[in-house]
């Protein structure tokens, strides 16, 4: 069993199984599905921080994040979610692979339920990166300013960008998380993303307060009919 306590929010399960927070039967549904996968649960996470330079996208060209080393993320709407920032942090993070073990296993049982521990495990990532992006501001300057986190296929960022930030992170060795060959992580309830970082200190609309968590960048992809979509990014 993890000694990492994952915080289980209810409603974010709610709203990845596509109910309402109203609809009590669904929420015995997700309940009993969290019940199931709770002790399932090996969170392990990989961080790096990266000085980076941002080249906004041109009508000719699509925008770039170049790292230190050379290596370059081609995305104009990742250009833009990082503009202003210097460095960045980047990072992997799972919840391992008994989790999917255990998904696999509620959906032979009912596929209701097997939906239900879909969607609980989808929250319970993200819980776990709150939790964890917590954790790392307290260690970085308060007066540094964090933009929402930003994964690759969100927006024109290309799900095969992955690949280089396993190479990256070497996710494999340092939390046991692979990439298959058609650009699938394994395990699945798995994240890699970046978080900017504007040194300046200047509010930019963008930024995060330094200690409290955030969500994913929907304001920033532009897939507007994705069902897990913020409403405030709508």
């Amino acid at each position: 069993m993890s000694s990492v306590v994952v915080p289980f929010d209810e409603s974010e399960a709610l709203r990845y199984f596509g109910a309402r927070k109203d609809d009590r039967g669904a929420a015995v549904l997700v309940d009993r599905a969290f019940i199931m996968l709770r002790n399932e649960l090996q969170p392990r996470s990989v961080l790096q921080q990266w000085n980076c330079r941002v080249i906004p996208g041109t009508p000719e060209r699509k925008g770039r994040v170049e790292l230190a080393d050379g290596t370059v993320f081609i995305s104009s709407g990742l250009a833009r979610h990082l503009q202003g920032c210097d460095r960045l942090l980047l990072f992997g993070a799972t919840l391992g692979s008994r989790v999917d073990t255990a998904v696999r296993r509620i959906s032979l049982g009912s596929i209701a339920e097997g939906a239900a521990a879909q969607a609980v495990a989808a929250a319970l990532i993200e819980s776990y990166l709150d939790e964890q992006e917590v954790q790392w501001k307290k260690a970085l300057p308060v007066q540094w300013r964090y933009r929402s986190r930003f994964s690759p296929g969100y927006g024109d960022w290309d799900l095969t960008e992955q690949k280089k930030i396993f190479r990256l992170l070497d996710c494999a060795k340092t939390i046991g998380l692979t990439l298959t060959e058609g650009g699938l992580m394994a395990p699945t309830k798995s994240v890699t993303a970046v978080i900017g970082i504007d040194r300046s200190g200047r509010d930019t609309g963008k930024a995060e307060d330094g200690c409290g968590s955030t969500k994913p960048a929907c304001a920033a992809c532009g897939k507007r009919d994705c069902p897990y979509r913020e409403a405030s990014g709508r």
